[in-house]
């Protein structure tokens, strides 16, 4: 079983970047199951090498290729992204000098924020891709004007040079101004996770009725047009997911604080209780990576739609359970006669 674990754990871990957390939450796991020592950590090696395996060979092969020694140069502009939506809400009074090597890029930061307050309509309104993408944001100026005057540098390696330069300059700008960011971003994302925004899931082709080249050859269309049955291009069946995911976050929220109260890890399996304390582990790791790694939409929600759905559903079916228990009317067998002290 743990084999089968580790290759399904290897193979999520090389697909998608929220799985960064997976390995924590198996290696305790491990860690709570029943076992002698040598067989625990006979159970750990065999999680943890195909993992260890991938980020071995990602970052050996991004310092070969592209002369960055990372395991994800996404990372980088990620933490830069997240650290400049915070600041587009610092004032101009509060803002500090900066250490010289960040000196050029927080010049391009400051002139775009304060023609950005010139705007009516800000592009960073709502926690998204703005900063991270968009060429007149401060992150790709920045790119644009290091290589301005080189033309043989793929573009790939450039945009994987500057990555751990935007990491910390991210980490600087928040470690400034911590309650900003903890106002500005990590709340705002908090939300975000009890009800995500549809996103790209929201729009059909996002708008267009034309797919890229490689979309055609990939999915073998005859041409690149494409069509859909919306009137207004609104995938509708999206739409109905983030009410849904905030009814199930509320009913799995307030269905574990009943279960705590009505006694239930005294009243379940030794077994049961194991898994419930894993599957809160898991739901409070998936929350606090997402909150903090990047701006949460309903397309990074799979999986936790998945999981709490399951869980809430256990959560509630107990509370119930103990209700209609609670409120059954004692047979009259069960009850005791009240005796007159007088008599």
């Amino acid at each position: 079983m743990f084999v089968f674990q580790a290759l399904v754990l290897g193979f999520v871990f090389s697909v998608r970047y929220n799985a960064l957390y997976y390995p924590i939450v198996s290696i305790l796991v491990v860690l709570l199951a029943k076992g002698a020592i040598k067989e625990k950590l006979l159970r750990l090696a065999i999680v943890v090498i195909p993992v260890g395996w991938f980020l071995l060979y990602t970052t050996l092969t991004f310092k070969e290729r592209l002369g960055v020694a990372t395991f994800s140069p996404f990372g980088g502009w990620q933490m830069g992204s997240n650290a400049l939506f915070m600041y587009a809400h610092v004032p101009p009074t509060n803002r500090e000098p900066v250490p010289k090597q960040f000196a050029r890029i927080h010049t391009i930061t400051i002139k775009h924020m304060d023609s950005l307050n010139r705007l009516k309509q800000r592009p960073d309104q709502e926690l998204g891709i703005y900063y991270l993408w968009d060429d007149k944001a401060p992150l790709k100026l920045y790119l644009f004007d290091k290589y301005k005057r080189d033309s043989t540098t793929p573009y790939l390696k450039r945009w994987a040079s500057v990555s751990n330069f935007y990491g910390q300059y991210g980490s600087w700008l928040i470690r400034q101004h911590p309650g900003a960011f903890l106002r500005y971003y990590i709340w705002p994302n908090f939300i975000n996770y009890y009800s995500p925004p549809t996103e790209f899931l929201g729009i059909y082709n996002m708008g267009s009725d034309t797919v890229d080249p490689g979309a055609v050859n990939w999915f073998g269309y005859k041409s690149n047009k494409v069509h859909h049955f919306s009137k207004n291009k609104i995938i509708i069946l999206t739409a109905i997911f983030p009410l849904l995911l905030a009814m199930i976050n509320v009913i799995f929220f307030f269905g574990f604080i009943g279960f705590v109260v009505l006694g239930g890890f005294s009243k379940v399996s030794p077994y049961y209780r194991t898994v419930l304390w894993i599957m809160l582990l898991i739901w409070l790791s998936n929350l606090a990576f997402s909150v903090f790694a990047s701006p949460i939409v309903l397309r990074y929600q799979a999986f936790p739609f998945i999981f709490t759905l399951v869980f809430a559903g256990l959560l509630l079916e107990f509370v119930i359970g103990q209700s209609f228990q609670e409120s059954k009317p004692a047979k009259e067998e069960d009850v005791e006669p009240v005796v007159d002290p007088a008599v």
